[in-house]
C-alpha cells in the first residue's frame, strides 16, 4: 500500500527532525524528502486518473518497498540509539543514520527517474491513462437499458426476498404527490438495486403512468456526453441528427423534449456527486409528479441527490430467500431439489452471506458439477474460493468499490482483514488500531482519531463496512466486514504486502518468506517461543487470536516478539500470559497493545515511551476482585491516551522529577477505567487534566462522596461511569 508507506514514512521523518535537530540540512535527507514529496504528488494525482501501464505499476511497487525500507533502517536505528542512550549525541547519531541511509535513498532516486520515464508515454499519448470520457458502449446502453454484463442481467429474471422492497419502491413512484422527486436506492456490491430498479422500471403500473422513460448507466469514469446521448435515444421519434451536436445543445434539447412531460429517469450506479449536479439541470420540475430512480453504492452521493426523503437502504437476503434462489437458479423454477442435497445446499446458501451476486456465481458452479452429496460438501467448504475463482463476475464487482476508494480510505479498509470472519469488531478498538498504525494524516484543525471517526464513517456510507450496533446516543458502538468483502480485503493486502492472515502455526519459516510484509494476523494457536531465531522483522502490526499459545522446551526458547522490534500495534487477545511478558518492553515503537497476563504491571512499563492505548486484563484479580496497584513509573508516559483495565486499580499521587523540578503527570490521557475512589484525590486529578472518559469502581461507597467531590479538577471529563 504506497500511501500508506508514504503517510506513515512521512510522520517517522517529522518525529526525527524533532528529535535530531539539523538533521534535514544534510543532502542525502533533503533528497529523501524531495522524493517524497514527489511520490506523494504522484499518488494525488493517480488518484483521479488510472495508469494502466505496466511499468508505471511495477515502479510504484519497487517505491513502496524502498519507502518502507527507509523507514525501517530508521526505526531500527532509533532501537539501536535508545539502547546505547546515544540519541542525545545529535551529531553522531546524525552522522550514523545519514550513512545507514545514504545507500537506500540512492535507490529511490534512480526508482524516481525510472517512474518519470514510465509516465512520459502515458503523458504525451495519453493511451495508458483511462479515459475521462469513455465511447458509446452498446446499441443497447445507448436505447437506455441497463449495460451490464448478461451474467448480472440474469438477476432480474428470479427476483426473491425484493417483494418489500419493490411495493415500497413502487408506492414512492405511483404516489399521487405532483413533485418531482427522486427515488435513491443504496446497498453494497451486488446486492440487487439494479435488479429492483429494472423491476420497478418495467412493472405494468409504471410504464403507464410515465409519458417517458429513460435508463442510463452511469459507472465511476462516466462521460456527460456518452449519458446524455443515452438519454436522448430513450426519447420517442429521436432520429440520429442529434449525434453531432454538442454537450451543451444535448443538454438544452434534453431538456426541451422532457418540459411538460411525466417522465421516468433512471441514474444506475451513480459514484459522485459531479455527476448529479451535471445531469440534473436537464430534469425540469413541471409539478406534474415525474420521478427519478437513483441507484448507489454511496449514501452521501445518494442523500446528495435526494436531501428531503429517507434513502431506501438494501439489506442482504434472509437465509430462507438465499437458500430459493440458489434453488431456482440449479434445479429451475419448477423442480424441487434432492431432499439429500437439502440441508447441504441450505449451508452452501449460508455461506453466500445474503449476497445476490454470491448466489449466482455458487450457483452457476453447482450447475456444472455432479448432483452428488459428496460434491456438493466440497463447495460447501471452499464457498470463498468457488467465488475467488470467478472474478469478473462477483469480486471484479465488489472489487469497484475498492478500486476507487479515496488513497487514505484504502489502509483502513485493508487492516478490517486482520479480524476473523464474522467477527464483531468495537468501533474504538478499531479507530485506536488505525490511528497507532500511522497511516492516517491529522488534518489542520483534526484530530488522527477525528481523521479517523470520519474514515470509518465513510467507509459505511459506501456500504464496504457493516454497523452491527450502536450506542444510545447514535453512535456507531460496533461494525464488521461482510464475508465477501473480507475475500476482497485479504486478496488485496496480499498483493499490496500490507496484511497476511494466516492458520499457520509455523510461524518462524511463515515470517521468514515474508520479510517485507506491514502486519499479520494469525488465527489460529501458535508459538512464541519458536526454536529458530528470527533476524528483526519489519512489521507493524501483529494481532493474535489463538487461545493457546505453543511453547518449545525452555533451553530452546528464543522469544517471537523480540523480532519485532518495529511493531506498533501487538494485540495478543485470547492467550493469558502468566507474567507480564518482558520482551515487550524492548518494543519501544508499540503505540496500542492488548494483553492478558496474571502478573503485575511492571515499572519497565514506562520504557514504551510511544504507547498511546494499553488494555490491560488481569482476570484472576477481577475473580478475586483484588486492586491492581499501577507502578509509579506509569506518571512518564507522556504519550498514553487511554488506559483500560479489566480489574479495580490504585494510582498513587505522582512524585516530583527531578529532570523538571516538577510533577510529570498523564496529561495525555484521556481514558481510564476501574479507578479506585482511594485514587479520587485532587492530587491525582490535578495531574489529569485531558481526561474525558473515566470509570470508578465502588463509586456507590459510603465514604466516597468526598472522594467523588475532586471530579471538579477533572474540567474536561464527559462520561462518567460508577
Amino acid at each position: 500500500m504506497a500511501y500508506a508507506s508514504v503517510v506513515s514514512l512521512a510522520q517517522t521523518l517529522e518525529e526525527l527532525r524533532t528529535r535530531i535537530p539539523g538533521l534535514f540540512s544534510d543532502p542525502t535527507m533533503k533528497s529523501l524528502a524531495g522524493s517524497l514529496e514527489y511520490f506523494k504528488g504522484f499518488l494525488d494525482d493517480s488518484s483521479k486518473r488510472s495508469y494502466h501501464q505496466e511499468k508505471v505499476k511495477v515502479s510504484v511497487g519497487k517505491f513502496r518497498d524502498a519507502l518502507n525500507e527507509v523507514e525501517s533502517t530508521i526505526e531500527l536505528k532509533i532501537c539501536e540509539f535508545h539502547q546505547k542512550g546515544s540519541l542525545s549525541g545529535y551529531e553522531k547519531a546524525s552522522e550514523d543514520l545519514v550513512g545507514s541511509l545514504l545507500p537506500v535513498v540512492q535507490k529511490i532516486e534512480l526508482i524516481r527517474k525510472e517512474l518519470v520515464l514510465s509516465l512520459e508515454p502515458c503523458t504525451s499519448h495519453g493511451h495508458d491513462i483511462e479515459p475521462a470520457e469513455d465511447h458509446l458502449e452498446t446499441r443497447e446502453s445507448m436505447l437506455g437499458s441497463p449495460s451490464r454484463s448478461s451474467f448480472t442481467t440474469n438477476m432480474e429474471h428470479d427476483v426473491v426476498g425484493l417483494g418489500d422492497d419493490l411495493e415500497k419502491i413502487l408506492e414512492k413512484l405511483l404516489r399521487s404527490s405532483s413533485e418531482r422527486q427522486v427515488v435513491a436506492i443504496t446497498g453494497m456490491g451486488g446486492i440487487g438495486k439494479t435488479t429492483l430498479a429494472k423491476k420497478a422500471y418495467d412493472h405494468p403500473r409504471v410504464r403507464s403512468r410515465f409519458d417517458i422513460h429513460a435508463w442510463v448507466t452511469v459507472s465511476r469514469d462516466y462521460g456527460m456526453r456518452r449519458l446524455l446521448l443515452s438519454l436522448v435515444r430513450c426519447i420517442p421519434g429521436m432520429t440520429d441528427k442529434f449525434l453531432e451536436k454538442t454537450e451543451d445543445q444535448l443538454a438544452e434539447l434534453l431538456y426541451r423534449k422532457l418540459k411538460n412531460r411525466r417522465y421516468l429517469i433512471v441514474i444506475d450506479d451513480i459514484w459522485s456527486t459531479e455527476v448529479w449536479d451535471n445531469v440534473t439541470r436537464c430534469f425540469p420540475d413541471d409539478d406534474n409528479g415525474s420521478r427519478i430512480i437513483l441507484t448507489s453504492r454511496l449514501n452521501d452521493v445518494a442523500a446528495y441527490a435526494n436531501p428531503d426523503s429517507p434513502l431506501h437502504e438494501m439489506e442482504v437476503l434472509s437465509l430462507d430467500d438465499s437458500w430459493k434462489l440458489l434453488s431456482i437458479k440449479v434445479f429451475g423454477a419448477n423442480d424441487l431439489c434432492p431432499s439429500e442435497l437439502e440441508d447441504i445446499g441450505k449451508q452452501i446458501a449460508e455461506k453466500c452471506g445474503g449476497l445476490p451476486l454470491a448466489i449466482l456465481v455458487v450457483a452457476g458452479h453447482l450447475s456444472k458439477i455432479a448432483r452428488r452429496r459428496e460434491s456438493w460438501i466440497i463447495v460447501a467448504k471452499t464457498v470463498s474460493s468457488v467465488v475467488a475463482n470467478d472474478p469478473d463476475k462477483c469480486l471484479g464487482v465488489l472489487g469497484m468499490s475498492y478500486n476507487y476508494l479515496p488513497n487514505h480510505l484504502k489502509p483502513c479498509f485493508l487492516s478490517m482483514g486482520a479480524f476473523p470472519e464474522d467477527f464483531e469488531i468495537k468501533a474504538r478498538m478499531l479507530i485506536q488500531v488505525w490511528v497507532a498504525e500511522g497511516f492516517l494524516k491529522a488534518g489542520r484543525l483534526k484530530s488522527l482519531e477525528k481523521v479517523a471517526e470520519e474514515c470509518l464513517e465513510d467507509l459505511i456510507s459506501r456500504n464496504l463496512i457493516m454497523i452491527r450496533k450502536r450506542r444510545f446516543n447514535g453512535e456507531i458502538r460496533s461494525c464488521g466486514l461482510h464475508d465477501l468483502l473480507r475475500d476482497l480485503s485479504l486478496r488485496e493486502a496480499r498483493k499490496d504486502k500490507f496484511l497476511h492472515v494466516t492458520s499457520t502455526r509455523y510461524v518462524s519459516s511463515f515470517l521468514a518468506q515474508r520479510t517485507e510484509v506491514r502486519g499479520f494476523s494469525f488465527l489460529s494457536d501458535i508459538s512464541l517461543n519458536d526454536s529458530s531465531e528470527l533476524s528483526p522483522h519489519v512489521a507493524r502490526s501483529m494481532f493474535l487470536w489463538g487461545k493457546q499459545l505453543i511453547s518449545a522446551p525452555l533451553h530452546r526458547q528464543i522469544s517471537l516478539l523480540a523480532s519485532f522490534k518495529l511493531i506498533r500495534v501487538l494485540a495478543v487477545f485470547s492467550h493469558l500470559f502468566p507474567s507480564f511478558p518482558v520482551e515487550i518492553m524492548q518494543l519501544i515503537h508499540l503505540r496500542y497493545l492488548w494483553i492478558r497476563s496474571n502478573g503485575n504491571l511492571p515499572a519497565s512499563v514506562s520504557r514504551l515511551y510511544n504507547l498511546q492505548t494499553l488494555v490491560f486484563q488481569q482476570p484472576e484479580l477481577h475473580y478475586m476482585y483484588k486492586t491492581l496497584i499501577l507502578p509509579q513509573e506509569i506518571w512518564n508516559m507522556t504519550q498514553l491516551r487511554r488506559l483500560r483495565l479489566l480489574s479495580g486499580n490504585y494510582l498513587s499521587k505522582p512524585k516530583r522529577s527531578a529532570k523538571t523540578d516538577g510533577v510529570l503527570g498523564l496529561r495525555a490521557l484521556e481514558e481510564l477505567s476501574h479507578l479506585c475512589f482511594a485514587s479520587c484525590t485532587e492530587e491525582v486529578f490535578s495531574c489529569l487534566p485531558n481526561i474525558r472518559k473515566l470509570s470508578i469502581l465502588d463509586a456507590a461507597s459510603d465514604d466516597a462522596f468526598e472522594c467523588l467531590q475532586n471530579l471538579a479538577h477533572l474540567e474536561k471529563l464527559e462520561t462518567l461511569k460508577g
